[in-house]
């Protein structure tokens, strides 16, 4: 009996071992290569590909698989566009906006242009209410 609880018990443990980012790839099949068929007729359509890991010392090889589960569509978030004041002597940055596509008013002199552009040219100090 005591060598059931323990076979059950070790069942229900986590897998012991270096966490499997540490470990080397050493081979990557597709689900047609000869090394990665048989998990193809287990899992069918669903898997992606087969890898053969190396544990730190080498003694061990873990062979991981990699399954689609889910295929749902993109639904894009909507843009979020701010407000921009630049001073009329900067040209330089004028013409990075006109060529990532931000949009001048000229009622209003500012630019509109989506945040994550704004951010990324170091823009946001010159951000202003959005008029209207």
């Amino acid at each position: 009996m005591p060598r059931l609880a323990a076979a059950s018990a070790s069942l229900a443990a986590p897998m012991a071992g270096p966490p499997i980012a540490r470990m080397r790839v050493a081979k990557r099949f597709t689900p047609q290569q000869p090394g990665a068929k048989r998990f193809a007729l287990r899992y069918g359509d669903q898997l992606v590909c087969v890898r053969h890991r190396l544990s730190d010392d080498g003694r061990l090889r873990h062979t991981t698989i990699e399954l689609l589960i889910e295929s749902t569509p993109v639904v894009p978030r909507p843009r979020r566009l701010i407000a921009i004041r630049l001073p009329t002597a900067d040209r330089p940055t004028r013409q990075w906006l006109i060529a990532c596509g931000a949009e001048w008013k000229p009622r209003d002199r500012l630019w509109l242009l989506p945040y994550l552009v704004a951010k990324n040219l170091r823009l946001l100090k010159h951000r202003v209410p959005m008029p209207g």
